[in-house]
């Protein structure tokens, strides 16, 4: 597996304490409706990144020729963090949620992102999980660490629970994730009576079902929200770069557990939202995240919005 060497997880920590908040942390946007449901996005802030973590193994000029024909950043990897609700007559259901106050700064702004738009956290009553890294994960606990959401239920990925919950996995993980699997069990703990373990192909809710894209995690999951006759994914991490996620979808990444199957589930999940010609909400594409994906030649091309 190749992970970030120690000159780099030092570069990084250096280069993340001086990084502000990226622009739009309090916005709420609604993005689509689905017959009685709606889906809408809030924002979790951002962090930056070094280029090495989004390919790995690919010539540095290679990258850079990509990112500036895409009219991209070459030194950084700039990311959002978008976190999709999903309102019904009944309430309001959560994919994912957010950084909370301990991951990076720039993150963990779901909370006031919630006020700003004038979501009561008390509706909220269920919590899907695409997996547990720490930008997804560890705002499930408010700085008191109490419940953010109090009269929430959880859902997670079985294999992902069993993986990160595991006393052993920190012998399959590099150093540098070790933080990762302390703070999954952390929050595991605060949320264990309540949380469901599911798997892909179940329908999780009415309407909702879980799909599996694993590679990034073990038990990494997008999910299916349908309703009035329309369908659209949240896909968690399962792409992750506007650019290099649809261009060199076979390019391995610094952040996936297993890489190799992150390049094959990559792969075969554009083919579907191709074929299917099916939105979905990326939690780090440009936000709010909402696209469909378009096939040119070998490659893909993201594009911004549902396909007309």
């Amino acid at each position: 597996m190749d992970n970030l060497n120690r000159r780099e997880v030092l570069a990084l920590a250096a280069g993340l304490a001086a990084t502000m908040a990226l622009p739009g942390a309090a916005r709420a946007q609604s993005v689509m409706t689905l017959g009685p449901r709606s889906l809408h996005v809030l924002s979790d802030g951002g962090f930056e990144l070094p280029m090495s973590m989004v390919a790995r193994q690919v010539p540095e000029a290679e990258i850079k020729a990509l990112l500036t024909a895409e009219g991209m950043p070459t030194d950084v990897s700039r990311s959002v963090l978008n976190v999709t609700l999903l309102k019904d007559p009944d309430g309001w259901t959560i994919f994912d949620c957010g950084a909370g106050a301990n991951f990076l700064p720039g993150s963990g702004k779901l909370a006031a992102s919630l006020e700003a738009a004038g979501i009561n956290k008390d509706e909220v009553k269920r919590v899907i999980f695409t997996h547990a890294h720490p930008d997804h994960l560890w705002g499930a606990i408010d700085d008191f660490d109490s419940d953010l959401f109090p009269n929430a239920t959880y859902q997670i990925s079985a294999v992902e629970w069993d993986f990160w919950a595991s006393p052993d996995v920190y012998s399959k993980l590099p150093e540098d994730r070790h933080a990762f699997a302390a703070g999954a069990q952390r929050i595991f703990k605060s949320i264990a009576e309540k949380t469901k373990r599911i798997a892909a192909g179940q329908e999780v809710a009415p309407g909702i079902l879980a799909v599996d894209t694993s590679g990034h995690t073990p038990g990494h999951l997008s999910f299916v929200v349908a309703g009035g006759g329309r369908q659209v994914m949240i896909l968690g991490d399962a792409l992750t770069h506007r650019a290099i996620s649809f261009r060199h979808p076979e390019w391995r990444t610094g952040s996936d557990t297993d890489p190799d199957k992150g390049a094959a589930t990559r792969k075969a999940l554009l083919d579907r939202l191709v074929a299917d010609k099916l939105p979905f909400i990326g939690y780090h594409l440009p936000s709010p995240g909402l696209g469909h994906a378009v096939k040119e030649g070998s490659a893909y091309r993201f594009v911004a919005g549902a396909p007309g």
